[in-house]
């Protein structure tokens, strides 16, 4: 798991959050050196963040089928400042971008690091997680070449 704060040390939570949906969105400098991110500065990285609620999502698409390799998603999670990895496998997914609604799907969760969810509570933490996915739809970016979109969940 990745050293470093998870919420900038100014990060005061209110104590009514509004909920406001989340946005891909590139990382600001500033912003890499507040939540000390695994991110070279200018490099243009993207992540899934929703600013009102401080939580952030980046990571993608791993594993090389060529060399043997299932292609799982793996992501960094941060929730009430308590960074947590994720892992899971992809079902099926459209053919090509062409198709309307493009369709993708996260099957199964298959790992959780900490396993405890850090002691938060862990349905909490699967509903925002999905609530995130939902936005970073197929490539966390604009999504500009699959604009509509349906993500769905195995688990």
């Amino acid at each position: 798991m990745a050293s470093g704060p998870c919420r900038p040390p100014s990060a005061i939570p209110s104590p009514h959050p509004l909920p406001v949906a989340f946005v891909n969105e590139v990382v600001s400098d500033a912003d890499i050196d507040a939540y000390a991110l695994p991110f070279e500065k200018g490099k243009g990285h993207w992540w899934t963040r929703d600013k009102e609620r401080d939580l952030y999502l980046w990571g993608g698409e791993y594993g090389n089928p060529a060399r043997g390799e299932d292609i799982e998603g793996r992501f960094s999670f941060c929730v009430d400042g308590v960074k947590l990895r994720f892992t899971f496998t992809l079902g099926d997914w459209s053919a090509n971008w062409h198709v309307r609604p493009y369709v993708v799907t996260w099957d199964r969760l298959v790992r959780i690091d900490p396993s405890d969810c850090g002691g938060l509570n862990q349905a909490r933490v699967i509903g925002l997680i999905k609530e995130a996915l939902v936005v970073y739809g197929s490539d966390g970016r604009e999504n500009r070449n699959v604009p509509v979109r349906i993500v769905r969940f195995g688990f």
